[in-house]
């Protein structure tokens, strides 16, 4: 059917669905919630569509505006009202019978509005008291300062929070927090605060700024996930708009250390800090042996191979980038929600989608069923569940409104995350205003999830405006829940306070079945500093059964300052293999005795090969020959293992030509990985000796200065009239073959259509999502607004080398760029003498010294089709 002749009968179709949509959205007479599900809405449009006897495609293209071919064209912004109805939200006494749980679960409420509104994260203090950041200002009312910090209790005891105080208010942008002596560390970008109650009336009256310089630019990519990390400090997972970190108070003169690319581990006592691995986007969490798990909106479970400091040992050496992904479905993989498309996704995918030629723009052109926000990414690590769950991790979709699960298999160093539910989720909920954000590990050994509980969740760049107008992007900000999932059947078990614990209670608890009570004993043991536990932490690592409380106990001795070698001894030979790995981390703070010497050459022949990895990087410590011959035994036994390659290239040091000198010895390192492996050697041989002969003797983490560049008013200002004066092409008749070669010609270095080119750039269908006056302002003004992961760095090295590219990858010795024709450059830091940041995208200016307005209107044209 022709798409003229079915445009009236679309239109004849909306007013009836109009009516029937404020019919859905109409209170009843005893609440003001929707008298009709979601479901039954989608239903009787579908019944709707029939009564006018129309055929399915004819219906489908009714029901979802989905069109296959393209939409005439119109000088008039079409108006998509009709086709935008508002979802009524469902009453928080309603909200459990929207949900589906696995066998075996169910989902319980424990908060909701009007206690909490926009809860975006949770912690309990030692009192059992939960702490809610509440996100009032998302997504674009930060500086209204509307945003929040609850303290709940749960008064009687039931498991149900019934009592609020408003512990801290005037917040901006708030996304994290965890509690410390007595008071709390919260993430309110770009600031660090230590927020405390001084005077017992449950409101924070002291507020100090920590540290300062953490980014703002994008509202989905802020600093999130406060975990308390074994090593007695708070990680935060710092996400993709990074920062320049200094304490607050620090002088104008003194620089911040960048994050770019990385997260950041902070000393709750001293406030020292330093970037750890990590930098996804929007989740972070550690299973019980301190392996780290993130995730970012499209790629849904990601580990975290080696910390930062352990690679920042050795400056000359290039490592694998520190995170991989490990879904064994695909990062972005398909989910099954119960819920309905929410109307807008459907209307934007249309607009993504071409109109006269098919093809895969994301998703393969569907609005939902795959991983579009996937956040919170947890490992569940209660005592309240069946025994078999513990370790299992969960990440919830705030786009499809669900919650997914994935059993972790170990495969060498590397896990597999393998989907459970055979197409089916852990939870669904058929009302799409239920967004899963995060979860955490609770003191009553569930797990709970934080409900931001929002009409709409999106990034506001990515709805275009015609779309964006129909909605409220404040809707909800007053609503939120807390639910947690327990087993079927279940009995709460109230919480104990553990304020008042006595310090030998506390050491007990190190080796409690729920990781809160363990956490939370081992941070008030360092928050105490009492050297009353050191006798019964020592007591713990001989003779306890639990190998989690004796490698708890070892980092409490550590946070003592009262870990000796003979007690690291005793963590070196442990039965278990995960205590013998951390006492490896712990070796620093010991002298390396003959015994210790003796039990690291013993080491290489560990069965785990987790225990040989952590070895390799403790050799750092060790020179000479006893290095080089346990990293060779250490190599033997796992050649080929990237991981195992990049910790001995890091620990081998000024070592490095005695180890080349003798890889001839291990047989099994042959062909392909032996060259690379040769190669890599060289390479940082060939550093160390260009830096020593340079004389230059610096910090690779600190020496190097990143500028920025400022656009001046003469640029800004010729390039809006470059713009103004090819908006006629928006109007002009186009050639789509010649726009296709434009494109290839121009465009392809960077981007990618219909498989041709790179995708180095921004996604194009991202872009035109939003209208062909933005393409035309993208194509000919690329500097007006610039996402911070496509900014065009250049870097000078010591010797007089320029590379310049948008920064890929980022750790503690290197960092890598990307340019055009999916060209990479990998540069030491040590080799940096500048990096500037030129504030400008990678995409150049000056495109109509190429193009005339006839070239731009093809390709436009070109463009606006092309899936």
């Amino acid at each position: 059917m022709n798409v003229q002749n079915l445009e009236p009968i679309r239109k004849r179709v909306a007013k009836v669905i109009k009516a029937f949509d404020a019919a859905r959205s109409e209170p009843n007479s005893a609440t003001t919630a929707s008298t009709m599900t979601n479901h039954t809405w989608f239903s009787g449009r579908l019944l709707l569509m029939s009564m006018f006897c129309l055929t399915p495609l004819m219906m489908f293209t009714c029901v979802t505006g989905d069109l296959s071919a393209k939409e005439p064209a119109s000088t008039k912004q079409p108006d998509y009202s009709d086709e935008l109805p508002r979802i009524a939200p469902t009453d928080p006494d309603a909200s459990l019978s929207t949900f589906t749980v696995a066998e075996g679960f169910q989902i319980q409420q424990v908060a909701a509005e009007p206690l909490v509104g926009s809860p975006v994260a949770i912690e309990w203090d030692e009192h059992g008291a939960m702490f809610v950041c509440e996100m009032r200002g998302y997504s674009e009312n930060r500086d209204d300062g509307i945003s929040s910090i609850a303290k709940l209790t749960d008064s009687d005891g039931d498991g149900v929070y019934d009592e609020r105080v408003e512990f801290a208010s005037g917040l901006f942008w708030p996304t994290a927090l965890f509690p410390y002596d007595g008071g709390l560390f919260v993430g309110d970008a770009p600031d660090l605060l230590y927020l405390k109650d001084t005077d017992g009336d449950g409101m924070a009256d002291l507020k100090q700024r920590v540290l300062t310089g953490f980014g703002t630019s994008n509202v989905q990519g802020l600093m999130n996930s406060f975990r308390w990390g074994l090593d007695n400090r708070i990680h935060i997972a710092c996400s993709s708009v990074g920062g320049e970190i200094r304490h607050a108070h620090a002088a104008p003169d003194v620089a911040g250390i960048s994050i770019r690319g990385r997260d950041l581990a902070l000393n709750p006592r001293t406030y020292q800090f330093e970037p750890t691995s990590g930098a996804a986007q929007h989740g972070m969490s550690f299973d019980d042996w301190g392996r780290k798990f993130v995730s970012s909106n499209s790629d849904h479970i990601q580990q975290v191979m080696y910390d930062d400091a352990d690679i920042a040992r050795n400056p000359f050496v290039v490592p694998p980038p520190s995170r991989i992904s490990i879904a064994a479905d695909g990062p972005q993989a398909e989910v099954f929600r119960t819920s309905p498309v929410e109307p807008w996704r459907i209307v934007r995918t249309r607009l993504r989608v071409s109109g006269a030629v098919k093809g895969v723009v994301e998703g393969g052109g569907r609005a939902a069923g795959y991983f579009t926000g996937a956040t919170g990414v947890t490992i569940y690590r209660g005592d309240a569940w069946p025994k078999k769950w513990k370790g299992y991790a969960f990440v919830g979709d705030v786009g499809s409104n669900l919650i997914h699960r994935k059993m972790l298999e170990q495969n060498g160093l590397e896990f597999v995350a393998k989907r459970i539910d055979d197409q089916s989720e852990f939870v669904t909920s058929t009302d799409i205003w239920f967004r899963p954000a995060q979860f955490a590990n609770a003191p009553d050994g569930t797990l709970h999830v934080i409900d931001v509980y929002r009409e709409v969740i999106e990034h506001p760049l990515s709805l275009p405006e015609q779309i964006k107008k129909h909605l409220d992007l404040t809707s909800g900000r007053d609503r939120g829940r807390i639910y947690r999932i327990v087993p079927t059947p279940y009995k709460h078990r109230p919480l104990q306070s553990l304020a008042k614990a006595k310090t030998a209670e506390l050491v007990e608890l190190l080796a409690h079945e729920n990781a809160w009570h363990r956490e939370t004993a081992a941070r008030l043991l360092y928050q105490r500093q009492d050297p009353s536990a050191i006798e019964p932490l020592r007591t713990l690592i001989r003779e306890s059964s639990s190998p989690l409380g004796r490698m708890h106990a070892l980092y409490a001795l550590d946070g003592l300052a009262a870990l000796d070698g003979p007690i690291l001894l005793r963590g070196l030979q442990d039965t278990h293999p995960q205590v013998r790995r951390h006492a490896l981390r712990l070796i620093e703070s010991v002298p390396l005795t003959a015994s210790i010497q003796q039990r690291l050459a013993e080491l290489t022949e560990d069965e785990s090969i987790e225990v040989r990895y952590q070895l390799a990087f403790a050799l750092a410590n060790t020179k000479g020959d006893v290095r080089v011959d346990s990293l060779m035994r250490i190599l033997s036994h796992d050649p080929n293992d990237r991981w195992i390659n990049a910790a001995v290239q890091t620990a081998v040091g000024d070592d490095a030509d005695k180890l080349l000198a003798r890889l001839s010895q291990i047989e099994t390192l042959q062909g392909k990985s032996a060259a690379s492996f040769k190669q890599q050697l060289e390479q940082q041989i060939a550093s160390r000796s260009r830096n020593a002969h340079s004389g230059h003797d610096r910090d690779p983490q600190s020496h190097v200065a990143t500028t920025a560049a400022v656009r001046s008013p003469e640029s800004v200002a010729k390039r809006q009239r470059v713009v103004a004066a090819y908006r006629d092409a928006l109007s002009m008749p186009s050639d789509l073959e010649r726009g296709r070669k434009h494109f290839q010609k121009h465009c392809s270095a960077c981007h990618r259509v219909e498989g041709v080119g790179h995708e180095i750039g921004p996604n194009l269908a991202t872009i035109k999502s939003r209208g062909e006056e933005t393409l035309l302002t993208a194509v000919l003004d690329p500097n007006r607004e610039v996402n911070p992961q496509y900014i065009n760095y250049v870097v000078a090295t010591v010797d007089g080398e320029i590379v310049s590219g948008m920064i890929i990858d980022e750790g503690a010795t290197s960092l890598t760029l990307r340019r055009g024709d999916n060209v990479t450059d990998t540069v030491l830091r040590i080799d940096i003498d500048e990096l500037k940041n030129t504030g400008l995208s990678i995409m150049p200016e000056g495109f109509e010294d190429a193009m005339d307005k006839q070239a731009v209107a093809d390709l436009i044209a070109y463009l606006m089709q092309a899936s």
